[in-house]
């Protein structure tokens, strides 16, 4: 009775922004997981901040080390966060902590994470199916009546989540919030086991069971009745530019923005980059030039031909230390192995072959993750089969993220450092999205030609 009144609750809570938003409310509608709100010594379960308001205030303590929630034993912090996915928004949980020496157990409210609220766009918490699974996507709309055009974002590789409030920053916020802001409808979709998404975990999952989400949220979005499913623009970065093309080509739409992105065979770019960064990490020329024939072998081997890793430590011994730092519980640098086997397996200029959308293509300076070429070649053959199609433009003084930087080597060294967003491609992305829709309704039938 009590778990379907809460139940009732949540559901209530989300019809009621949707109604608000214009659109009919799922009857099945994904629950909003819950939010612990903490922050934990680094790499440990160390509580080192109790946030004001959150499910921990007046139960945890700063100092209190959590070990177990109910039954489940916290042997980490991503074992914490996997514990916390499976509970339930309202309830109570029981937690074990060591407090000052003891063992005490304190019990939790677990209140749902906070939803974003605007005076400038209406918030909706929706789902979309992929799979089988229920996977969340965050949709804004204008507060005002009438048809609008649609800015989708699909990200890049990392196990983040894309559900955060767009005024304070999060992955990707500068790009969404200016087109949410800027009377567009944006759409982001979680990746499968992500924040309130079913599904997952995400390392467990492979390349096109994530991809399959872009695909279901583009269908989506084109349904919402304050959308113009004809004025789509979707910007994918990253591994979000390799999806793009895919999605994209199976179902058109008005522009698309392909940035940080792979064009050559996935062979090809992992020996290239993998080369980049041991040079800038400042691996010898020497060792380099082995490490690259070590590489080759192992990509032929496990990526390409999928052929048993251990089975190639046999044949070549040399390679156990490389081939067992890579390949670790049976995942390949953190993901599963058909991840990257389906991700080499595909013909990327097959792919973009299928694209009929006005394209963009961007890339930053010193990108030391990807690079310039790749870029020139989608341009060029966008454009060899349809004249006009693609452009490039580089953003200079710019990384892989897009923020500032002065150098490959500034770019490497200050990878995981926050710097300045070079807000400049906004105003490209802004410019040839605007470009894009004029010449489209100019092209309209009935429309007069410009003068």
């Amino acid at each position: 009775m009590i778990a379907q009144f809460l139940k009732n609750v949540i559901l209530t809570a989300i019809s009621a922004a949707s109604v608000a938003a214009g659109i009919s409310p799922q009857p099945d509608a994904l629950p909003r997981k819950p939010a612990l709100g903490t922050q934990f010594e680094q790499g440990t379960t160390k509580v080192s901040r109790v946030i004001a308001g959150s499910s921990a205030e007046g139960a945890l303590k700063v100092g209190d080390e959590i070990t177990m929630i109910g039954n489940q034993k916290v042997e980490n912090a991503p074992s914490l966060v996997q514990i916390l996915n499976g509970c339930l928004s309202g309830r109570d949980y029981v937690f074990t902590v060591k407090r000052e020496g003891k063992e005490e157990l304190v019990t939790v409210h677990l209140k749902e994470r906070a939803r974003e609220v605007s005076d400038k766009y209406d918030v909706i918490y929706d789902h979309v199916v992929s799979n089988g699974n229920k996977i969340r996507t965050i949709v804004t709309k204008p507060k005002k009546e009438g048809r609008f055009p649609v800015f989708m974002m699909m990200q890049g590789l990392g196990e983040f989540s894309m559900d955060y409030d767009l005024s304070r920053g999060g992955a990707y916020s500068q790009f969404v919030s200016h087109f949410a802001n800027k009377d567009f409808v944006t759409i982001r979709v979680e990746k499968p086991g992500m924040g309130d998404s079913e599904g997952g975990p995400y390392v467990e999952t492979d390349f096109w069971t994530e991809g399959d989400v872009y695909r279901q949220a583009l269908k989506a979005v084109k349904q919402y009745p304050f959308v113009d499913p004809d004025q789509v623009f979707i910007y994918g970065h990253s591994m979000g530019g390799l999806y793009g093309p895919v999605i994209v080509g199976e179902q058109p739409i008005a522009g698309f923005i392909a940035a940080s992105t792979v064009y050559k065979t996935w062979t090809e770019y992992w020996l290239e980059n993998v080369r980049r960064q041991n040079v800038l990490g400042g691996m010898s020329r020497v060792a380099v030039d082995q490490d690259e024939k070590d590489l080759a072998l192992m990509s032929a081997w496990i990526l390409t031909e999928k052929r048993d890793p251990q089975e190639l430590i046999k044949l070549f011994p040399r390679l156990e230390t490389k081939v067992n730092q890579m390949v670790v519980d049976g995942k390949f640098l953190g993901r599963t192995i058909d991840f990257w086997t389906q991700l080499a397996g595909m013909n990327y200029a097959e792919n973009w072959s299928k694209v009929t959308s006005p394209t963009l293509v961007l890339w930053g300076q010193w990108d030391f993750v990807s690079t310039e070429e790749d870029h020139h070649m989608i341009v060029k053959a966008l454009n060899a089969k349809t004249p006009g199609l693609a452009e490039y433009v580089r953003i200079d003084n710019a990384n892989h993220g897009f923020t500032e930087c002065t150098s490959y080597e500034d770019a490497f060294a200050s990878f995981r450092v926050a710097r300045p967003f070079r807000t400049e491609i906004i105003t490209v992305i802004d410019q040839w999205i605007e470009k894009t829709r004029k010449i489209r309704k100019n092209a309209e039938p009935g429309t007069p030609s410009p003068q």
